[in-house]
């Protein structure tokens, strides 16, 4: 008896030490690029911003830069799906202020302007009109992109692509479709907030200062704009780095813990052969079944997997074996997930997957009845400590 539980003892320190090597994110190098990634609800973020804002039109070139400066606002709804890549909607406007030569432009206010308004006097007048931009924009973070993840990162350098529509509030009513791209210069407050200094540039139709009548570049208007706000991160925000694995024993050791295993097992096989050999003698004594289990108990996967590793499959053969020399024992095999990751009910299901894989492969691939077996999933657990010990399909002898 003695000699079965070194054996037991050694083989789960075995698998100890296999679950460190093969522990999936628990193993990765910690590689400043490598996150988890997050789960939908995570990393949405609010900005509001105000600022100054100047339209590029037909004839706005003529009026000076200083008269053409109008008030701006904007508001933003996003997320984060990595540190480098995120999607947001925003709106933006407020004011456009220009100059055409158009006694007719709808947007006109007041009459010619003077020269002290000007850059080479004329005939020119003053237009001004209210407008929204809602559009929507792929952020691409190149701080983290190039630098990696850094939470608490000071300074991130994010520029932007998008599309939109355009809607003049002033008569005549006009829509139109935009295209936005711009640099968002982030600053960290605190692990909820940011300031930002946003720098943007709104291209649209012809039509939207009330001219059409340019040529080459000047088919297009445009708005350029640059505003400060803040950004406010929801819970839960950031993204989770992987853990270097530690080594509980070096591999030498490991070799030693096997070979002594492997010897333990011989001795335990030729106890096992000589009572079989007093049992085939005539005694009036009867004696209970010995029952020989010197196989590990615990089978581990990687993160997200039911997938049993080479190393798993090698602890299922030792049981096995065991099965097959005693025909009546029974076993049941319980999955669990490490509660720690995913939701209550993927755990559940990604326990039950466990456990019928070690089913399956102890019925289909090594020949063990599966009327011997019973099985079942326990959902996610913080039973063991590291938890990534957790991940585990654990076999028992029943009978």
């Amino acid at each position: 008896m003695k000699k079965i539980l070194l054996v037991l003892a050694l083989a789960s320190l075995t698998s100890v030490a296999m679950a460190q090597t093969y522990s999936g994110y628990e193993n990765a190098t910690g590689d400043r690029y490598e996150v988890f990634t997050n789960s939908f609800g995570s990393n949405w973020f609010i900005s509001v911003g105000g600022g100054a804002s100047v339209l590029f039109g037909d004839y706005d070139v003529q009026g000076k830069f200083g008269k053409r400066i109008s008030p701006t606002l904007n508001a933003s709804l996003g997320k984060w799906f990595t540190p480098g890549l995120g999607l947001r909607i925003q709106y933006s406007g407020l004011k456009a202020t220009g100059f055409t030569y158009n006694g007719n432009n709808p947007y006109r206010r007041g009459g010619l302007q003077s020269s002290d308004d000007l850059q080479n006097g004329g005939n020119i007048y003053k237009h001004r009109h209210s407008y929204m931009n809602v559009h929507g924009d792929i952020l691409f973070n190149l701080s983290a992109m190039l630098g990696g993840y850094d939470e608490n990162r000071v300074y991130e350098f994010i520029p932007y692509l998008g599309a939109g529509f355009v809607h003049n509030y002033s008569g005549p009513q006009a829509n139109m479709f935009s295209v936005n791209a711009g640099i968002i210069h982030k600053f960290r407050l605190g692990r909820a907030w940011d300031l930002n200094i946003e720098m943007s540039f709104m291209g649209t139709e012809d039509r939207f200062d009330g001219d059409v009548h340019g040529s080459g570049w000047r088919r297009y208007d445009g708005v350029a704009s640059v505003t400060a706000g803040l950004t406010y991160y929801f819970t839960p925000r950031g993204f989770r780095k992987p853990v270097p694995a530690r080594q509980l024993i070096s591999e030498s050791e490991l070799r030693d813990l096997r070979d002594r295993m492997n010897r333990l097992s011989m001795e335990n096989q030729n106890l096992q052969n000589q009572l079989d050999e007093c049992n085939r003698r005539p005694t009036v004594v009867e004696r209970p079944a010995v029952v020989s289990v010197n196989a590990p108990r615990a089978v581990f996967f990687k993160i997200n997997s039911s997938t049993i590793s080479p190393q798993g499959m090698l602890n299922i053969e030792f049981l096995t074996n065991v099965l097959k020399n005693n025909p009546d024992m029974k076993v049941k095999v319980t999955g669990y997930a490490d509660s720690q990751t995913g939701s209550a009910p993927y755990n559940q299901g990604l326990s039950e997957r466990r456990a019928a894989a070690v089913v399956d492969a102890m019925v289909n691939r090594f020949g063990i009845d599966r009327s011997r077996i019973s099985s079942e999933g326990d959902g996610g657990v913080n039973t063991y400590n590291p938890y990534y010990l957790n991940r585990q399909a654990y076999i028992e002898v029943v009978q």
